[in-house]
């Protein structure tokens, strides 16, 4: 029986590709603490190098194992730290002083000091989640509990190896980690099992890094991640089948069965059309894609398909798709089809005159779809070609002449599309990669699926759906249950609940297979 869960943080619960810890990670750990199982991690990061880390992971842990074992803390307090000797630290500093190699030490009370090359704290990545938490000085006669070095050349890695053969020392290519003998990540375990009194194994633990073998080969059951190094995968029990990202940690602690699954109940599928549905890369929604919609409408599922397109744009949507979706929401809600009914929602005409006037005196390319849901190109560009791409279509090209506007996109990036918003302040603004959109105020995907959630007497928590580009943030932040394309954007993933895989690795076919919504 498992009772505790102890963790490598960079990596494997921190995505640094995310720039956090991935909600269907921050799942898993709810689902840990709610059947009793204890949450620890185990770290070669110091006591400093703790405060970029979110609350949101900090408060889910009952206990920190920092510098590679020598240090554990519970709830605030140290509870015990072990030194490297006195005499073996002073060797080794006088050794890089000597040889000019750049180094910080963690004394007994968990302050951090720096000697050495300035560049290594301001460009180097080692310290930077110290937030400057960190003072000058060379070594004199602290005690230590961790000894950082830099840098250093391949002889002069060995010689330092020398010093103190029985010393554990984790490297990273030629910097490395000193710690006293005996502590290394098996003995952070240890000391994690000590704390809470269990066994080892009684005790799963994640990891990616090298010095992380040790912890997995000890542990009741030990779980590398996807791309962990080849000898930590090599010591570990599972390796995770998805990266961090896209849930493999969740994944890999439901299939060993130390966490269960939510059974969730679904009434309605949600999709984004393009990169989600429609693979541009291919040219098709995949026969796979088509299969899973069958198969949902053959339950009696409610099936809508969101887009930011208009009508006039959706001409190489297969008649199949259209013909199965219960409601199409076009222009990011302002355009919608119900079974017996079409709503339409106009931007007010003095908006749209301050903002397409603005538009053109900027030279901005921009399409603006009327209310009969006719695309219009404000001049002749190479935009022309995005849309026969994309769409298989040309609007036709014309200067705004006063119509009642159902929506807008403009060509624009960073600070020229940063001015473009705060004119459309009072309109629905959201961006794509080159792009900005401009709706209704207050109409997004997500608004407009609620909408039609409603329309059909369905709850959010009964709605599921799957998107990958900024302007899906809304729709997934607001479904019950949301997945994001592995080709999403990373605004996209951070909303999710949970990521699938790529729109040509047919993403939505096989989420809705793992959530157990369809059969093979």
């Amino acid at each position: 029986m498992i009772k505790g869960a102890l963790f490598d943080i960079d990596d494997t619960l921190y995505s640094h590709e995310l720039d956090r810890v991935p909600k269907a990670t921050l799942k898993a750990l709810d689902k840990l603490r709610a059947k009793g199982i204890r949450i620890g991690i185990c770290t070669s990061r110091i006591a400093a190098e703790m405060a970029d880390l979110p609350e949101e992971l900090l408060s889910r842990l009952d206990c920190q194992i920092l510098g590679t074992g020598a240090t554990t803390v519970v709830e605030g307090k140290y509870f015990k730290s072990y030194s490297i000797a006195m005499e073996d630290a002073k060797r080794y500093t006088d050794y890089f002083n000597e040889h000019q190699i750049s180094y910080h030490y963690t004394d007994i009370n968990g302050d951090v000091y720096y000697w050495g090359d300035l560049d290594e704290v301001n460009n180097g990545h080692w310290l930077r989640s110290a937030k400057g938490n960190v003072k000058f000085k060379i070594y004199e006669d602290e005690e230590v509990t961790n000894l950082f070095y830099y840098h250093a050349k391949d002889e002069e890695v060995k010689e330092i190896a020398k010093i103190n053969p029985e010393a554990l020392i984790s490297r990273w290519g030629n910097s490395g980690n000193i710690c006293t003998p005996l502590v290394d990540k098996s003995f952070g375990l240890l000391k994690f099992c000590q704390v809470f009194s269990f066994t080892t194994d009684e005790v799963v633990a994640a990891g990616d890094g090298g010095n992380d073998d040790v912890m997995l080969a000890m542990a009741g059951i030990g779980i590398a991640v996807d791309d962990a190094k080849e000898n930590t995968k090599a010591a570990a029990d599972y390796i995770c089948k998805r990266s961090i990202e896209d849930g493999g940690l969740y994944e890999a602690l439901v299939e060993l069965g130390v966490i269960e699954e939510d059974e969730y109940e679904m009434e309605m599928f949600v999709f984004d059309n393009d990169s989600t549905l429609f693979d541009h890369t291919r040219g098709y929604i995949s026969d796979k894609s088509l299969e899973a919609l069958h198969k949902l409408k053959d339950q009696g599922k409610k099936l809508v398909l969101n887009t930011s397109r208009s009508p006039a744009e959706c001409r190489n949507i297969p008649n199949e798709v259209m013909e199965m979706m219960d409601a199409i929401i076009l222009l990011n809600g302002a355009y919608i089809i119900y079974p017996s009914e079409v709503t339409e929602r106009t931007i007010p005409k003095e908006d749209v005159d301050k903002i397409i006037s603005f538009l053109d005196a900027k030279g901005i390319t921009y399409r603006y779809c009327d209310r009969q849901g006719r695309s219009y190109l404000n001049r002749d560009d190479e935009r022309k070609a995005i849309f026969r791409r994309l769409y298989d279509m040309e609007p036709e090209i014309k200067a705004y002449e006063g119509e009642e506007v159902l929506g807008i996109l403009y060509y624009a990036e960073d600070e020229l599309r940063k001015e473009v918003m705060s004119v459309a302040a009072n309109e629905e603004n959201c961006y794509l990669k080159i792009a900005g959109e401009i709706a209704p105020k207050g109409l997004n995907k997500g608004t407009a699926m609620l909408q039609v959630a409603e329309y059909f007497g369905i709850e959010k928590d009964k709605v599921c759906a799957f998107g990958d580009g900024g302007n899906d943030v809304k729709m997934l932040e607001m479904a019950g249950l949301s997945v994001a394309m592995g080709n999403g954007s990373k605004e996209c993933k951070l909303a999710a609940d949970r990521i699938t895989d790529n729109v040509s690795d047919e993403g939505v076919y096989k989420e809705l297979l793992r959530l157990g919504f369809i059969q093979e």
